[in-house]
């Protein structure tokens, strides 16, 4: 471990960059953004990472404490895998998301599709006397974490900010490198790669935009995408919401959307969305190996979402513990639509967890229902960036019956 630091007296946002892409990846691309050709090449890349807002890396040693008869010291202090954890978080700006840039090598867009799948992840350091990260510039240091697994992701949607994306890596190698110790990122004699440049960024979504409450489809408004149409839908509880989820979307090939319906704005005046899943990365091991022989997706795995809405009328819920027939809860459909190509589908079988009514107290705060949903292992997020994405129906169509 060696830096070129010298002259470095901080780190701070603009001498970061960070970049997720296959695993052993010897080369460097940009992201594919909404503008960009259908073509993607990302296999054996790392790939750029735009409208990254953190980035952290924990590192922690396993340590067993091996004691004998006959002395108090410890006798040995044995030595485990590591383990490296990295959390990214990025605004949705048009570009490849994280989570699909961690899975380069996925059969489909599926939870099962992406659970092999593994990832490099490549961060670098400049100069805190540079204004950007871009060609030519020296380099305090770059880490280099192989073989990484996604563990959770998560994605908010609030009115008061911008749309994001979370995604957290799980590994066992982290390693920092110097100019011509294996580095990809940096270039020859320790400057950056001329393919990872941030001088001229900007987002690249239809819009020229960040993804925010205004780019969030709603209504009728269809998105052809790959030669078939994307609508977001809702659970048709939420007080407005008009229930043609079936019929909206049975000419555009999802006749199997149960119990959910389009959004209104009009009636309907949603806070906030967000989706999360959490794989539970468990490792196995085998003798003759330290590493781990794989690190494997806890299934099932619980797929969390959430709606809150201001409320114009009651929770719509009836809650009775003499349970009627077919039960208090109903399945129901969710998708969700960006205008940047960003799809999100979380299957037919949501069912409601909880609802919360609170507010509108005599402080003068406006009444809000949160209604929490939850399935098992129903999560597809589909993007014109993804390096698997196809500009057809193989790709783009709805995952779940």
């Amino acid at each position: 471990m060696a830096f070129n630091t010298s002259s470095n007296r901080r780190i701070l946002y603009a001498t970061q960059g960070v970049a997720i892409g296959d695993i052993g990846a010897t080369g460097v691309v940009d992201s594919r953004g909404a503008s960009d050709a259908a073509n993607f090449q990302a296999s054996g890349k790392m790939i750029i990472m735009h409208g990254v807002q953190s980035i952290g890396v924990n590192t922690n040693f396993s340590l067993d404490p091996i004691r004998e008869l006959g002395q108090l010291s410890i006798y040995e202090n044995v030595e485990e895998v590591p383990d490296i954890e990295a959390t990214i978080e990025r605004v949705l700006d048009g570009y490849t998301m994280a989570y699909h840039a961690s899975t380069v090598q996925a059969s489909d867009p599926t939870l099962t599709g992406r659970q092999n799948a593994r990832a490099d992840l490549r961060m670098i350091i400049g100069l805190d006397t540079d204004s950007a990260v871009s060609s030519g510039d020296s380099l305090a240091a770059e880490l280099y974490c192989s073989g990484m697994y996604w563990s959770s992701c998560s994605i908010n949607m609030p009115t008061d900010g911008n749309f994001t994306e979370s995604l957290t890596l799980v590994g066992n190698n982290k390693k920092w490198i110097v100019a011509n110790t294996g580095q990809v990122l940096l270039g020859a004699g320790g400057t950056v790669h001329n393919a990872f440049a941030f001088g001229n960024d900007s987002p690249d979504s239809p819009d020229s935009g960040i993804m925010r409450r205004d780019n969030f489809l709603t209504g009728t408004t269809i998105r052809t995408l790959g030669g078939n149409g994307f609508v977001s839908v809702v659970p048709d509880f939420i007080q407005g919401v008009t229930n043609n989820g079936s019929a909206q979307t049975g000419a555009n090939g999802y006749a199997n959307f149960v119990n959910c319906g389009t959004v209104n704005t009009t009636d309907v005046h949603i806070q906030s969305m967000s989706f999360s899943v959490d794989a539970g990365r468990e490792a196995i091991n085998a003798l003759g190996t330290l590493a781990p022989y794989y690190r494997y997706v806890s299934f099932p795995v619980e797929v969390s979402t959430e709606i809150e809405v201001i409320a114009t009328g009651g929770d719509n819920i009836d809650a009775v513990e003499d349970v009627p027939s077919g039960g208090n809860l109903r399945n129901h459909t969710i998708q969700v639509v960006l205008s940047d190509s960003t799809v999100i589908q979380v299957g037919n079988k949501n069912k409601l967890k909880s609802v919360t009514y609170g507010g509108g107290d005599a402080g003068g705060g406006n009444a809000t229902i949160k209604y929490s949903l939850s399935n098992n292992n129903d999560f597809v997020i589909l993007h014109s960036g993804d390096p698997m994405a196809l500009e057809s129906s193989n790709y783009f169509k709805y995952w779940f019956t």
